[in-house]
């Protein structure tokens, strides 16, 4: 059973939540669970100030992020990525830098092992476009083929996929940015004090999980400009 299910079964689906109420919720899943939490973490954004981003936009993301991580294990096949990118309106969503990756003849390993991490963030993405059905926590790493077998075959038309993508609703964005925001506090806490990582948590992928959420739900306009802040 993913997280969200947990929660809509412990609370009820409600279609409309306040940002406090939301925040109750998470904090009684995270009693549960043993992940500990701080009553004075702020408050998520309210659902009907929050802007999300656009089924197509995400589905357009997800494109961009997988083939990023698709030419660092092919770089060969660097150019003819970004042709396709760009013959399907693609590379002009890349964000700045993005595009000096995609063109740089020699990665270092931080810059290999942080697109690497990407696949968290496209895994969640999926999950917004409803590609995911069940979203567990955040511990185990996101499998690549489950994630390619999601997406258009490679450098097929992404119209349809683009075209077709149909956003979760608002409440449930909501709710894993809310207890991501949370898991990403404690997992960070238990990191910079030398304990135990509650639940087993992953606090890598947590951080990709929130970088993801927080651009679907407008924390900055652009990608490059995204914070995680706990």
């Amino acid at each position: 059973m993913g997280i969200l299910n947990i929660i809509k079964k412990k609370t009820g689906n409600s279609s409309h939540k306040s940002a406090e109420l939301r925040k109750q919720q998470t904090e009684k899943l995270l009693k549960k669970l043993n992940v500990p939490f701080i009553d004075h973490l702020p408050l998520i954004e309210e659902e009907d100030e929050v802007k999300i981003r656009t089924a197509q936009e995400i589905a357009e993301r997800i494109l961009i992020l997988t083939y990023l991580n698709y030419i660092l294990e092919v770089p060969e096949e660097k150019e003819k990525v970004i042709n396709f990118l760009e013959s399907n309106n693609l590379w002009n969503k890349v964000s700045n830098e993005e595009k000096v990756l995609f063109k740089k003849s020699d990665l270092t390993e931080q810059e290999s092992i942080n697109i690497s991490w990407r696949s968290e963030a496209i895994w969640i993405l999926l999950w917004a476009l409803n590609k995911v059905d069940n979203l567990e926590l955040p511990i185990d790493q996101a499998n690549i083929n489950e994630i390619v077998s999601k997406l258009p075959n490679f450098l097929s038309d992404p119209t349809d996929f683009i075209e077709n993508a149909e956003v979760r609703p608002t409440s449930e964005i909501l709710d894993i940015s809310d207890l991501t925001y949370r898991l990403h506090w404690a997992a960070r806490n238990a990191y910079f004090n030398n304990q135990p990582m509650p639940a087993n948590l992953n606090l890598s992928i947590i951080i990709e999980r929130h970088y993801a959420i927080n651009w679907v739900t407008y924390y900055a306009d652009d990608w490059d400009e995204i914070t995680t802040d706990t």
